[in-house]
């Protein structure tokens, strides 16, 4: 394959629909206003840098635990209010929490989209934190740290983090554990929202079919919220540990295994090519591995590969489901050898750009609806900048074979550290 036509590749490098326009407000909110008439509704997603690198060891959890109770109470808005009216109006919502940041969004139609700026401009402003709702949605994290302990992949992905990231706020479940959440109660919720939750700490994102004033209409919200004055701690990289470290656990029927191994932060030059190299290798029937473990020696059911995007450091995971009576060392030992070989051999030209063309569709795909675009460009401005997601796709695009084969050689061995994480099906007469 020449030159000529990886560089037409890169070339071709999409961008966001619409037209991306940026203020700041006075008490220091970051605002993006995406205007993309592609349907009549609009997104609104606020990201807070606030997550479980920001809080201590004995109150582990405690970022998710808000995040729940973000919908249980503010001064405008009782328990469940926020569900019901979003109901109500027609539209939708969801937040989540990750080790580095919490993110909110609505789906609201043209008409009704400010409700949502009237509902996060309450919440950040003051939560009631009733001692009721904070013991009620403990009970319901409770639960929900049993259902992962109980799912074998969840919990051999967990036992995985863990291990990769040992001593570091990485490591950490972003659940907490039963132990920690005893020490979240409403003064700790209440000192972390006080922290962490003001507009100098926060990006929000609308997007959709704008109309005119929805630059007036923010700032009527929000200006007169007041921001902050301590700056978030910085969180020093992971230590690096070369080689690998093993664990096992027993769990479900089947046995499971995952490989991961640590990389740099997502800013990192070699990041794209990384996320190039887990496509060549687990995307799609005709990708390296799947074609070799799943098609043609018939080993495992299914295999799958995941880059984690991350500020001060990051992850790639290759996970795998053996097929019924497929030797577990054999399978390690076909994976290892084909990580080694790709460390060794430059791949061909022809499996490179295949992975491109699948790597290129997979972003496209990524940012079809509006609510997508609106969570990419927020992660990317919390982070890092507006231009991150796609300026880490054309690098992707740019690299050549010889990339892929130094970058496998310099992590895939590896030399910032690595887990081979077993979950075997538990023996028989004996508990996991």
């Amino acid at each position: 394959m020449s030159r000529e036509i990886s560089n037409a590749v890169a070339d071709s490098v999409p961008r966001l629909a619409g037209v991306v326009s940026r203020l700041r407000l006075d008490n220091g909110l970051e605002v993006c206003l995406h205007q993309n008439r592609q349907a009549p509704i609009v997104t609104c997603a606020l990201w807070y840098g606030a997550g479980t690198r920001d809080e201590t060891p004995k109150q582990g959890g405690l970022a998710h635990f808000l995040e729940h109770m973000m919908f249980k109470g503010s001064r405008t808005y009782g328990p469940g209010e926020i569900d019901r009216r979003t109901q109500a109006l027609g539209g939708t919502n969801n937040a989540f929490t990750s080790h580095d940041s919490t993110a909110y969004y609505f789906n609201f139609a043209r008409r009704r989209w400010t409700e949502a700026l009237r509902i996060e401009a309450d919440r950040m402003a003051g939560l009631t934190l009733a001692e009721e709702e904070v013991e009620r949605e403990r009970r319901v994290i409770l639960e929900e740290i049993s259902m992962y302990e109980d799912e074998p992949w969840d919990a051999l992905e967990m036992a995985v983090q863990r291990s990769l990231y040992e001593g570091h706020a990485y490591g950490c479940p972003v659940l907490g554990t039963r132990e920690s959440l005893a020490n979240c109660g409403s003064p700790e919720l209440a000192a972390f929202h006080r922290r962490f939750y003001r507009p100098d700490n926060a990006v929000l994102v609308v997007a959709g079919d704008l109309p005119e004033d929805a630059g007036e209409e923010v700032s009527r919200f929000f200006s007169d919220l007041e921001g902050g004055e301590d700056p978030r701690p910085e969180l020093a990289e992971p230590a690096a540990t070369p080689g690998w470290r093993r664990l096992e656990r027993r769990a479900g029927e089947v046995p499971r295994l995952q490989v991961a191994v640590a990389l740099p932060a997502a800013d990192h030059p070699d990041h794209p090519v990384v996320r190039l190299l887990a496509t060549l290798l687990t995307s799609g029937r005709a990708s390296r591995l799947q074609h070799l473990l799943v098609e043609e020696e018939q080993l495992c059911l299914w295999l799958s590969g995941s880059v984690a995007e991350s500020p001060i450091a990051s992850q790639l995971a290759i996970s795998l489901e053996l097929v019924p009576g497929a030797e577990p060392s054999q399978v390690e030992g076909r994976l290892m050898e084909e990580l080694g070989r790709i460390a060794d051999v430059v791949p061909r030209a022809e499996e490179v750009e295949r992975a491109k063309r699948v790597l290129r569709a997979d972003w496209v795909f990524g940012q079809e609806r509006v609510h997508q675009q609106a969570l990419s460009v927020g992660f990317s401005l919390l982070h890092f900048d507006l231009d991150h997601s796609r300026r880490h796709l054309r690098a992707a695009l740019e690299a050549e074979p010889e990339d892929l084969r130094r970058v496998a050689e310099i992590y895939l061995k590896p030399q910032l550290g690595g887990v081979v994480g077993w979950s075997l099906p538990k023996r028989e007469g004996k508990a996991s």
